[in-house]
């Protein structure tokens, strides 16, 4: 199964916000799916997709900054999991 979302935020106010939902679903269909983990990537200043990879470890949540393409790793153990 393949789940990716694109966010595309008008107000940074709303950010954290929609982000943080998103990423709660991806962790729950993360549960569904052994074998992925949750990446999120940041395109620019607005818009963000929030997907399952195999790419990385299941209970791992993934930061990539596409502005400077530098990986910033961010571990966190998803409930669960």
């Amino acid at each position: 199964m393949t789940y990716e979302v694109k966010l595309r935020v008008s107000q940074r106010t709303d950010m954290e916000v929609q982000l943080d939902r998103l990423v709660e679903h991806a962790i729950l269909e993360a549960l569904k799916n052994p074998g992925q983990g949750v990446l999120v990537t940041r395109h620019n200043a607005d818009t963000f997709t929030v997907e399952l990879s195999h790419g990385v470890p299941h209970g791992t949540i993934a930061e990539l900054d596409a502005r400077s393409e530098v990986p910033q790793s961010v571990s966190a153990v998803l409930a669960g999991a």
